[in-house]
């Protein structure tokens, strides 16, 4: 702990408040000094304890700013230090979980061009935690440089995408600053974001994290993970180079595609593989800048224009969005090649993206046949790291404990797709026991959460019924724990990416449920929810609330499946009266009825009059 007069740096310069409820501010000074704080007439003063510490609870704040806040220690009458900065109040929204909601403006620019030449909103604030994670117990103070921005183009890259676009109509709607504490890293299971306590539910994590609590165990496992991955890549560099000279196995490739799909002699391949492309461009896009859009690929690329590199990305999951600079691009032929590394055996170039080269308002398609050249194999996969800051326990050490009690209207949470393998049966309770374990933490009983159910995926999944069962918890548990909402985004993901780009989407849906849970508005949309499933002479009629139904995209009802007692299903279609849904049965009974059910459901999803959908589901029949 600081021995000087400091404030926690969420509480630092431009910092939003939450407005209408008790404001608590911590920092540190020197034991047994008196510490007072002001914001807009509202004081409160504490003593530091022995470690340093000090905690101060304002009364509510008004909404607007900017206040000064002013943090003063004395000791004997005399003031000894003093700091102060401006801050706002308004609504604070915790933006929590893994990759869909962590995924930043950054790569959305070329989706929303608009919202970068938007004049600039300083009333909309965002802070992204540092990325920190602790085996040993709850962390209080930052070890990273921690700063709270405003919208504008210059600092838009780091919002959180759905973040942006839910700040911004809370922003348009109430019309109060809005803070975003963007609490997030991709690719983290729920259990990395519970504590300890919370985590004795499940002993089996807490035992598979023993060998990490002890630091230099976790440290050389780690280690040696990155240096096998190391040694891996270092060996296929070697054999590129002493291949260069020799006769490399050529072909043509159909992209986008699987490798081992568009050439079987790729099945399986690990390696370089060198691929390139001729695309003819006239007179006027000489000297111009271009952007060039080639979907996401497995694994990792470097990219080049005409000998140029326009960009590289080591995740297969980010779309290749580079930027071509001006005068690389010619008139007549211009070569595209990429430097694909395929660590284990499942190269592509994404399936259903498209593939194009956009010089101002033209756009040159380059799906089809690309030339290939082997640069050089391997007989491995590629090592995976001992990824520790996703081991259980650690992210809520390192980032939400340093944050719990920071006051907020309510929490985003946008997770799931982690763990949809082995717990994803259990998901719903540890749901249950994270939102318990955080509204402890932020002494907040009521704290709402606003949860995303995972939209469809299903490029890199088995149909093992894993992203089904986490999407019904998802939504069960908005029926069983006090100020929940769930929200659907079924439509608003695409089979082959992990990471849909349509976050405002999205964020409307969890802009309409905070209308309804947390402002208390009773006319927000919902989406429609099924009452009954009963089977009289050879029909099943679903019975819903929230109707009339329509489906997303003009066809009859689809995606639903019977299921029988001994777990047989079969697939039927049905149609629509008003808030129901008839399906005919013709043979014997079923038990049950499902919707939605599969990793990646898509014709004839259901829906309100106002486009809300559906969410999957499996019932009984009566």
């Amino acid at each position: 702990m600081k021995s000087t007069l400091h404030i926690n740096p969420l509480f630092g310069e431009g910092c939003v408040l939450q407005s209408g409820m008790p404001v608590r501010i911590w920092g540190g000074g020197r034991p047994g000094s008196t510490i007072k704080v002001s914001v807009a007439e509202r004081r409160a003063d504490a003593i530091v304890d022995a470690d340093g510490a000090w905690t101060v609870t304002l009364e509510p704040l008004d909404a607007g700013g900017p206040y000064r806040m002013t943090v003063s220690e004395t000791s004997e009458a005399a003031t000894r230090e003093s700091l102060s900065h401006d801050v706002y109040a308004g609504e604070v929204f915790i933006c929590a979980g893994q990759s869909n909601m962590e995924y930043q403006m950054e790569f959305l620019h070329w989706r929303y061009p608009s919202e970068f030449t938007r004049e600039a909103d300083s009333l909309l604030r965002h802070c992204k935690v540092p990325v920190r994670f602790d085996f040993h117990g709850p962390r209080h103070e930052f070890d990273e440089p921690v700063q709270w921005v405003g919208a504008a183009s210059d600092t838009l890259d780091e919002f959180t995408g759905i973040g942006y676009f839910f700040g911004r109509m809370i922003r348009e709607s109430f019309g109060v600053p809005v803070g975003l504490l963007n609490i997030t890293l991709g690719g983290s299971p729920i259990e990395s974001w519970m504590d300890e306590e919370t985590l004795a539910a499940w002993p089996r994590m807490l035992t598979d994290l023993a060998p990490y609590r002890n630091d230099d165990e976790a440290r050389v496992r780690n280690e040696s993970s990155i240096e096998a991955r190391t040694r891996w890549h270092e060996d296929l560099r070697v054999r590129e180079v002493n291949r260069w000279n020799e006769d490399a196995e050529t072909g043509t490739v159909n992209l986008p595609a699987f490798l081992s799909d568009a050439d079987p002699r790729l099945a399986g391949f690990r390696g370089v593989i060198r691929l390139r492309r001729t695309v003819m461009l006239p007179t006027y896009a000489v000297g111009r800048p271009a952007v060039l859009h080639l979907g996401a690929m497995v694994d990792s690329d470097i990219t080049y224009v005409n000998g140029v590199e326009v960009g590289r990305s080591e995740h297969q999951y980010f779309s290749r969005d580079y930027v071509v600079p001006e005068n690389v691009l010619k008139a007549g032929p211009n070569d595209v090649e990429v430097r694909l590394v395929c660590e284990r055996g499942t190269g592509r170039f994404t399936p259903g993206k498209r593939m194009h080269l956009d010089v101002g308002d033209d756009s040159f398609d380059l799906s089809g046949a690309w030339r290939y050249m082997i640069g050089a194999e391997i007989d491995e996969d590629c090592p995976t790291e001992d990824s520790l800051q996703w081991k259980p326990l650690g992210l809520y050490n390192g980032m939400t404990a340093t944050c719990a009690g920071y006051g907020a209207r309510a929490v985003l949470w946008y997770q799931g797709e982690s763990n949809t393998g082995d717990v994803a049966d259990e998901y719903g309770h540890m749901l249950t026991a994270m939102i318990g374990c955080w509204r402890h933490a932020w002494d907040q009983e009521r704290l709402p959460f606003l949860i995303v159910q995972l939209p469809v995926f299903s490029i890199d999944n088995v149909e093992d019924g894993g992203w089904a069962l986490v999407r019904q918890h998802e939504w069960q548990v908005s029926k069983t724990v006090d100020d929940v909402a769930t929200v659907v985004a079924l439509d608003a993901g695409e089979w082959n990416d992990l990471h849909p780009w349509n976050k405002r989407v999205v964020a409307e849906r969890l802009f309409y449920a905070a209308c309804g849970l947390v402002y208390g508005k009773n006319d927000a949309p919902k989406s429609p929810e099924p009452k009954s499933a009963v089977l009289t002479d050879g029909e099943l009629v679903i019975d819903f609330a929230g109707g009339p139904l329509y489906t997303l995209d003009g066809d009859e009802p689809r995606e639903f499946e019977l299921v029988w007692e001994d777990g047989s299903v079969h697939a039927v279609s049905g149609r629509v009266e008003g808030d129901k849904v008839v399906i005919r049965v013709p043979w014997r009974k079923p038990t049950s009825i499902r919707y939605a059910w599969s990793n990646a459901p898509g014709r004839g999803l259901l829906c309100s009059g106002k486009g809300m959908p559906v969410p999957p589901f499996a019932m009984p029949i009566e």
